[in-house]
């Protein structure tokens, strides 16, 4: 039996059916930004829509996804023509209120994958806002952390150095470009830069990478410290990589939401030996 995929493409009483099937649901979020001289400035929406919809179309009628949100949080990338960003508060009550709707129509278990790094802390907000005004579980995840899981699969493809070779218009997602849209990216204008606190390795107290960071976290503007928009290497990238980094995503995804519909329903308690004068918010 084949089963759509796209939470976009069922009818009404095909969505009353996912529901009484315990289906997830994923909400991928982007944004439109700069990617260096080599790729387009959906990059971001490209690939986290791709993985959203390769898992989606893997879990034999488990999972359906969302086409994702487009527009993100990207004020600090304004230095570099094309970009687009919206006010942090409206990203995370716009994101809040399409999950909130999900949850609504009776779906308990939404993931929210998230495809561009400075999206990460509204998404983690907009999880708690889920669950706080709704019955739904609803859970936050970079989809490039999926990739951590297994302590080999990175050294199987990973060639770029640590830390500062992957980040952002990078190995890794130029690999991924390369794999799901070749015709859009432009490898002879692909230049490599690691960014000036990476060049002394993983010491002291600022540093990133796609894979591991230090202990501060510092946003700046991003023209402060990369030259091209680009952090990382992406000269290293190949379509083959991008093949197996998206397997890899998607098959790590179809696992995690088997755990996540089978997670117990722990019931709240509440400790308090009176009840409180002001009661605590309904379920």
């Amino acid at each position: 039996m084949s089963f759509k995929y796209r939470y976009d493409d069922l009818t009404w009483p095909e969505i009353k059916d996912a529901v009484a099937r315990n289906v997830a649901v994923l909400l991928p979020v982007g944004t439109i930004e700069d990617h260096g001289p080599h790729l387009p400035l959906n990059t971001d929406n490209l690939i986290v829509e791709a993985v959203c919809f390769e898992t989606a179309r893997r879990s034999n009628g488990e999972v359906l996804s969302l086409p994702v949100v487009p527009v993100g949080l990207g004020e600090h990338l304004m230095g570099f023509p094309g970009t687009v960003s919206v006010d942090m508060d409206l990203l995370l009550n716009y994101v809040a209120q399409c999950a909130i709707s999900v949850a609504r129509h009776g779906f308990t278990h939404i993931m929210l994958v998230n495809g561009h790094g400075s999206n990460t802390p509204l998404l983690d907000f907009v999880g708690r806002r889920v669950i706080l005004e709704t019955d739904a579980l609803a859970a936050s995840l970079m989809w490039w952390n999926l990739l951590r899981l297994d302590p080999d699969f990175i050294a199987s493809f990973r060639e770029s150095t640590f830390p500062g070779g992957a980040g952002h218009a990078c190995e890794v997602e130029t690999s991924m470009c390369l794999h799901l849209a070749p015709e859009k990216v432009q490898m002879d204008k692909a230049e490599d830069y690691i960014a000036w606190y990476n060049r002394q390795g993983a010491t002291g107290f600022q540093w990133g990478d796609a894979f591991g960071a230090g202990p501060v976290t510092l946003v700046e503007w991003t023209s402060t410290f990369l030259e091209n928009g680009v952090f990382g290497q992406p000269t290293l990238a190949t379509a083959d990589k991008g093949r197996r980094i998206m397997a890899e995503a998607a098959n790590r995804m179809v696992e995690f939401v088997t755990e996540f519909q089978h997670r117990p329903d722990r019931p709240r308690v509440d400790h308090h030996r009176r009840p409180p004068t002001s009661p605590l918010p309904e379920a």
